[in-house]
């Protein structure tokens, strides 16, 4: 199994490069893929006909304007839902098969009326009438909840998570639920990022190809504005790297600043969700909402100066956050990459210290990065735990009208159901297997302990010995060992390769409780760079109306876009399919 390679060759020969990177960071000797203004692409749609509602660009709003549009009744909820909707029916399923969406809520049309009728009332809230995609491993009681699998289809959880109640309580609708990586890529090793039993393969929009995991859906959909901005979950990486693979903002946060609660786990020792969005502001919205205390989830690491729950995290959006900042970088992560990748990479490295951020190249931190994986010895127990305890406390009814009966109501039973569907699951369900024969650990597991312990004494001493801000590394390289400690990342586009159509993106990574730190230089960076162009940029071919499918109604009604309409077991992955990297296979 992968999560992070073990062995990386980028390591080798570090302290022999540390002199002569640094220079090139520093003199900025690298050429960056030039990445064009979005303006200055063809217009202001960029070939996407469905990019504007209300003369608003759907790719560039902030969820904070769209309130403000709403609150001056220039857009309704209703009419903002509908072109989340349209556009769901033309890029999810057209010419270039996306997949993102497994299912869309039963109620999502009189959520966005009740919204428009509650600002008619004089109700005001940072998400009222604002549409948010969920991942399919996350309860609400309008939606199945799946997690990929066939064995858990039709499950109707009785409860909303913490999460989704939270959203709902600062006014937002509950759009739809996204396809991910079966089991939050924990179902065998062979199987591709993406793929679910019971969803099919989803497919990254600007490489029609691998769209990385788990989060996957939450990723390119998110990407296409198939909603206002999603949530993923991850355990190791499947936050960051989706984002980084589909040219979106992802958060991470450190482990109790969201509940857990009505979430099918993975690993409870690791385990936590995440905003993914098109932009920091948004993310930051998004995390402020669902931050807050829940009972029911007792377990949050404590930590000297914690953040309080609750926190609203927009006050961290300060445009000179990397001003007097002290970043930590590899040199050998530079000099690991391809050529083109060194460019963008080094660009944003460049970018900051143009910001105002000192660079503190060192390899300390690098050479540590795969203790990360021992997290992985401890899943397997944790995952069997948390599978029966979930079936026991938060899963819906099994039944002719629920989900299937199971042998027995545990990890053994979906093992058995699975296996006398054998032909649903084409990748076979090994890591279910191996899961089955462990224990089923509690909350005292030594792996976790050990490894949790490990991977903070390393990101700790890194950071005080250097005196550092954050550390950064490509794409979400450091996701294993920030996961492994339970400590926040936050992921940020930074550029294109392969001629300016494979996103990249950077990885800001903190100690326990430092959201406010890392997104105030995300958005620092942001503001700077402005990185991120649409998908539709970078592949015309996801505008042709050449396809049955691409078909732009006037309205869309969610019976149009029914969960048989939209979990397609075994997606098509398009009519081409370009690799040119491949993500690891993320977890969480």
């Amino acid at each position: 199994m992968e999560c992070q390679k073990a062995s990386n060759p980028r390591r080798s020969g570090l302290r022999a490069a540390l002199g002569i990177v640094a220079a090139v960071v520093l003199t900025a000797a690298l050429t960056p893929t030039v990445v064009r203004p979005i303006e200055a692409q063809a217009g202001p749609l960029y070939g996407d006909p469905l990019v504007t509602v209300a003369g608003l660009d759907l790719q560039k709003v902030t969820i904070p304007q769209l309130e403000a549009a709403m609150a001056a009744g220039k857009l309704t909820s209703h009419q903002l839902t509908q072109a989340y909707l349209k556009r769901i029916a033309f890029f999810d399923h057209g010419c270039v098969k996306v997949n993102a969406v497994r299912t869309l809520t039963d109620d999502v049309m009189a959520q966005a009326d009740a919204a428009d009728a509650a600002r008619k009332a004089g109700q005001t809230g940072p998400l009222l009438g604002i549409p948010i995609m969920l991942k399919d491993n996350i309860d609400t009681t309008d939606a199945d909840t799946t997690a990929g699998s066939i064995a858990l289809a039709g499950n109707r959880p009785p409860h909303d998570s913490f999460l989704a109640a939270q959203l709902r309580a600062a006014g937002a609708v509950i759009l739809a639920k996204t396809n991910l990586s079966e089991f939050a890529n924990w179902m065998s090793e062979g199987m591709p990022n993406g793929f679910s039993s019971l969803g099919g393969q989803v497919v990254n929009p600007y490489t029609q190809g691998d769209p990385s995991g788990s989060s996957s859906g939450s990723g390119a959909g998110g990407t296409l504005a198939y909603a206002a901005a999603a949530f993923g979950t991850e355990t190791s990486g499947s936050v960051l790297s989706p984002s980084a693979a589909n040219s979106m903002v992802g958060i991470k946060p450190t482990l109790g600043v969201v509940s857990r609660a009505g979430i099918i786990p993975l690993a409870h020792s690791y385990d936590t969700a995440g905003p993914i969005a098109r932009d920091v502001t948004d993310a930051a919205v998004l995390l402020t909402a669902v931050s807050a205390t829940d009972p029911a989830d007792s377990v949050f690491l404590e930590a000297t100066g914690s953040t309080p729950l609750g926190h609203d995290y927009t006050k961290a959006l300060n445009a000179t956050a990397l001003h007097g900042a002290r970043i930590g970088y590899s040199p050998g992560d530079v000099s690991g990459l391809s050529t083109d990748e060194q460019a963008v990479f080094t660009q944003a490295l460049n970018d900051m210290a143009a910001a105002g951020a000192t660079l503190v190249p060192f390899d300390t931190l690098s050479d540590t990065s795969p203790g990360g994986l021992t997290e992985l010895g401890g899943i397997p127990s944790e995952f069997k735990f948390g599978i029966k305890d979930y079936l026991a406390n938060d899963a819906g009814p099994a039944g002719p009208h629920g989900r299937p009966v199971l042998l027995t109501d545990d990890l053994t039973g979906i093992v058995v159901y699975n296996q006398q569907h054998a032909s649903q699951i084409p990748y076979g369900q090994s890591l279910l297997i191996a899961s089955d024969a462990t224990s089923g650990a509690t909350l005292d597991d030594p792996s976790s302990v050990a490894t949790i312990e490990g991977a903070r004494a390393n990101i700790d001493t890194a950071f005080s010995q250097n005196n550092l801000t954050a550390y950064v590394g490509p794409n979400a390289d450091y996701a294993n060992i920030g996961a492994a400690a339970d400590y926040p990342s936050i992921d940020v586009p930074i550029g294109y390769t392969n001629g300016g159509t494979t996103p990249m993106g950077v990885q800001l990574l903190g100690q326990a409780w430092s959201e406010p730190t890392l997104i105030g230089l995300a958005y620092s960076y942001e503001h700077a760079t402005h990185r991120r162009i649409p998908a539709t940029v970078a592949d015309p071919t996801l505008v042709q109306t050449t396809c049955a499918a691409a078909v732009v109604p006037d309205a869309v009604s969610p019976t149009l876009l029914a969960p048989a309409g939209i979990a397609v077991a075994g997606a098509s992955l398009g009519r081409r399919r370009r690799l040119p990297r491949r993500r690891q296979p993320h977890r969480g």
